[in-house]
């Protein structure tokens, strides 16, 4: 790998987690996010991919990649989820790792571009589908998820008096989904 950054805004949420957080868990979660990460970069490798760099933001990580047929691509964007998911067996060790990980497995299948689950659908889709259909396919799927987790984010907000985080958790949801487009392929091509 090339080139590694991490952003200032990164570091300065995890300075201000450090502060109002236990700091078992901003370990634990830096840990999950990190074997996440180490599993799409492990997957990349073992299918003969180059990663470029690696980008580390308040958004999350993004591995740049290269050299990846489109069913590579759909196996790599899967391993960094199940390898989340796969700490959960380490629960009995790891309590705190096992919640933090699973919790971004489960977040990172969210078919929602440019997370993992959104890369899924649209790896399918490309080989399911003639490209103008699958596009539209995948655009409409986005959008529903959206639409639906917002209404989700406002429900918990203001009827299950959750405070604003769910409804300001969907709208950086929203946020990431539009400003997180990297063309690279006629998709976009970069591993969350």
């Amino acid at each position: 790998m090339r080139e590694q950054r991490i952003s200032a805004s990164l570091l300065i949420c995890l300075a201000l987690g450090l502060l109002v957080l236990p700091m078992q868990w901003v370990f634990a979660a830096v840990l999950a996010a990190v074997f996440h990460e180490y599993c799409h970069y492990l997957a990349i490798r073992l299918c003969g991919g180059q990663t470029a760099g690696l980008n580390a933001g308040l958004l999350g990580a993004r591995l740049e990649v290269r050299g990846l047929s489109t069913p590579q691509e759909l196996v790599c964007a899967l391993t960094g989820p199940l390898g989340s998911l796969s700490l959960l067996l380490a629960a009995r060790w790891l309590p705190r790792t096992a919640i933090c990980a699973g919790l971004q497995g489960l977040y990172n299948l969210l078919p929602v571009y440019p997370l993992d689950g959104g890369r899924v659908v649209r790896c399918f889709a490309e080989l399911c589908l003639p490209p103008l259909v699958a596009v539209k396919l995948c655009a409409a799927l986005e959008w529903v998820c959206l639409i639906g987790l917002l209404l989700l984010g406002i429900y918990g907000s203001f009827v299950l008096n959750l405070g604003l985080l769910p409804v300001l958790g969907s709208i950086s949801l929203g946020v990431r989904a539009f400003r997180g487009k990297i063309p690279c392929k006629p998709w976009g091509n970069s591993v969350q």
